[in-house]
């Protein structure tokens, strides 16, 4: 490695070198492709979070990366979601970064608590816990013009006595889409004496055995939480208020009979261990039965017509001995997957069962005892659980400002206006994981989490060694864009008549859903296009970042003839050559 000489580490401005803001020009004395100093804030230390943290140390230098997160441990999603039965509906092996591979998953489908011990052990492995600060949660943001720095308001420990700023150039948004959990709706609700608990916030003491239980709610929650505790229950009442369809698993060719869930044999996962190669191979065969099922929600197309076919005939299999049920539940005016399609193995038949009582109706209010339904009988329930209720709108719950605006409402409107699924316009500095348009309908979440990561590093990369001071999406853009991704949705299922979470829970909104499938997304996203975005850079002249004339590949001791190839694939300067020819 060569020597560097003193510019190199110069920092005037938080930047490098000599910037000047008056008319006469000053050449900024460091290399072209020094990487300035920038400070990230990242909400949230779930997959995300780790993903991002991981990839920033891989790609990356000079960024001063502070995590917060609101919970006391790493996790998201499964550190908060521990309800009977809770599992992930992807199979566990497409559910696993790129960069840390799991050769011993348990199941095919695997559970919550073992999805959490993978996020740990990644944390633990890579060390990457100590840029997260827990029980630190975002309740602020505000983008200060004059800065041009994101003010983050943190409360600690859930104490308005302990808040505080920090402040950063970037504001990076890991919260997760399905972790604003909340009540439902219903009349008497509070009222109710016995133990009331919300699938995403379960209570480990409280136990169904031997209980007559009330649960709300037909969505991906209830379908795994009812076939784990109907045998344990002495009643079960569950209420199903929508239509919808329950499905196998996703990628069922490799799952067990009929889509069920199955463990692999330690000898399997010795396999796995010792050949790597195999066990990609078998990744990979159950990534392409995930990709392929993009074609079922074009309204229509052949593999729609076969999904509805197969999704009627096995409701109407397992709902056999409670045929009433199958005009109930079965949806008439959408297709599969205008709601993410729900693996139910175990559900209908568990409401078959002669201890189970379906509610296609809304009950009229809870007792403090039980509650009344909609024909007005009351009955007795020692158990209330809500496996409903979530804020799917990507509404940040704190205030949310840039330039005296609170940009909170524009994720509720109607018409959302979004970009790609990473952002929104007129928000400089900022990104989702995901935001409005993301790639939400089908498949592992994970995979895209590794593209939202590189695409928002290129991004930043970018802002460091050019010197930019800010940069956004312009309007007219996002506004092109949104209006290309509405017109295509028209062609799909997700526009149907339906309250799903892609439509933040109401019939009525339009889906904010990527307009193509993941193979789509992931191209796109593999190159920001900088052509839509509005670029502010710190100084007058955007070639600033030419710098002295010289690169930091002629200080850095890398290959100084990249051009012609590298040398066993390492971009470093060879420490010897071979002696001259005569």
């Amino acid at each position: 490695m060569g020597s560097i000489p003193a510019h190199f580490n110069s920092t005037a401005n938080g930047a490098n070198g000599d910037h000047k803001t008056e008319s006469t020009y000053h050449i900024r004395e460091s290399p072209m492709g020094t990487k300035r100093p920038l400070k990230v804030i990242f909400m949230g230390m779930g997959a995300a979070g780790i993903n991002f943290t991981h990839s920033m140390l891989q790609q990356t230098q000079n960024i001063d990366l502070t995590i917060y997160e609101k919970n006391e441990d790493i996790g998201g999603t499964w550190l908060e979601n521990r309800y009977p039965g809770c599992a992930c509906d992807i199979p566990s092996v497409c559910y696993q970064f790129s960069w840390h591979r799991k050769p011993d998953w348990s199941r095919y489908y695997v559970g919550s608590r073992e999805i959490h011990e993978y996020f740990k052990d990644i944390t633990v492995t890579h060390k990457l816990e100590r840029f997260a600060k827990f029980n630190h949660q975002v309740i602020g943001a505000e983008w200060l013009e004059s800065l041009s720095k994101w003010r983050i308001t943190i409360m600690k420990n859930n104490d308005p006595k302990q808040v505080f700023d920090d402040y950063a150039d970037f504001f990076l948004n890991g919260g997760g889409q399905l972790n604003a959990w909340k009540w439902p709706d219903i009349k008497g609700l509070t009222r109710f004496q016995g133990p009331r608990v919300h699938s995403a916030n379960w209570d480990d003491t409280v136990s169904v055995a031997g209980k007559r239980v009330l649960v709300i709610g037909v969505g991906s929650s209830a379908v795994q939480i009812v076939p784990t505790i109907v045998d344990q229950v002495d009643q079960l009442h569950v209420v199903a208020r929508s239509p919808t369809w329950i499905t196998a698993g996703f990628a069922p060719k490799y799952a067990g009979a009929g889509g069920a869930n199955f463990t692999y044999s330690e000898e399997t996962r010795q396999k796995f261990r010792d050949d790597p190669t195999l066990y990609l191979q078998y990744c990979k065969a159950i990534e392409s039965e995930l990709n392929v099922r993009f074609r079922m929600v074009i309204n229509d197309s052949p593999e729609a017509t076969e999904a509805r076919k197969f999704s009627i005939s096995q409701m109407q299999q397992k709902l056999a001995n409670k045929p009433e049920l199958v005009d109930k539940l079965m949806p008439k005016d959408f297709g599969v997957g205008c709601r993410r399609p729900t693996p139910g193995n175990g559900f209908l038949e568990a409401l078959c069962e002669d201890k189970t009582t379906v509610w296609t109706e809304n009950i009229r209010e809870i007792t403090e005892t039980g509650f009344v339904a909609a024909d007005g009988s009351h009955h007795e329930v020692d158990m209330v659980i809500c496996a409903t209720g979530f804020d799917t709108t990507f509404r940040p719950r704190f205030p949310f400002v840039v330039n005296g605006r609170n940009f909170q409402d524009d994720f509720t409107t109607r018409d959302v206006v979004g970009y790609l699924g990473v952002n929104m316009p007129g928000i400089p500095n900022y990104f989702m994981f995901s935001a409005p348009y993301g790639p939400l309908g089908h498949g592992s979440f994970l995979p895209m989490i590794e593209a939202f990561t590189n695409y928002i590093l290129n991004i930043i990369t970018k802002v460091q060694v050019e010197d930019i001071r800010k940069l956004q999406v312009k309007y007219s853009v996002a506004e092109q864009f949104t209006r290309h991704a509405d017109a295509y949705l028209q062609r799909t299922a997700w526009i149907g008549p339906c309250s799903s979470w892609f439509k933040g829970g109401q019939v009525e909104r339009k889906p904010v859903i990527w307009p193509g499938s993941r193979i789509h997304y992931l191209s796109v996203l593999q190159n920001p296009r900088y052509e839509d975005y509005d670029i502010s850079y710190i100084t007058e002249n955007r070639f600033n970042y030419l710098g002295d004339g010289f690169h930091v590949r002629e200080y850095d001791g890398r290959d100084l003839t990249w051009y012609y190839g590298l040398l066993d694939g390492e971009d470093k300067q060879p420490s010897s050559f071979p002696p001259p020819m005569f």
